[in-house]
């Protein structure tokens, strides 16, 4: 009853496991405003090229020190990688170029 204090850190390490069973990598997603479901989806897509894992996990956080844009910072076993990305104007609407 006294250890309920641990249970963020088991499920942080539950966590961790699973994804190293199921090859995932897990992203963070900075940008200034909230971002539309293909965008999230499209980025997904960008990461798993970059990185060759078989899946890769988005987690989406607001930042309003950015100005614009976007970071993706992927934590790998070796090391960490930092993407910057901008959103540029196409003739299907909005799109990211990484």
């Amino acid at each position: 009853m006294k250890r309920v204090y641990l249970i963020k850190e088991i499920t942080a390490e539950f966590e961790l496991v699973a994804n190293r069973l199921s090859e995932t990598e897990v992203a963070t997603v900075a940008s200034v405003v909230e971002l539309e479901p293909q965008h999230v989806a499209e980025i997904a897509k960008r990461a798993q090229k970059l990185t060759g894992p078989k899946n890769v996990k988005l987690k989406t956080v607001i930042d309003k020190s950015l100005l614009a844009g976007i970071i993706i910072r992927i934590i790998e076993e070796f090391g960490a990688l930092f993407i910057k990305a901008r959103i540029c104007p196409s003739k299907g609407g909005d799109r990211f170029q990484l």
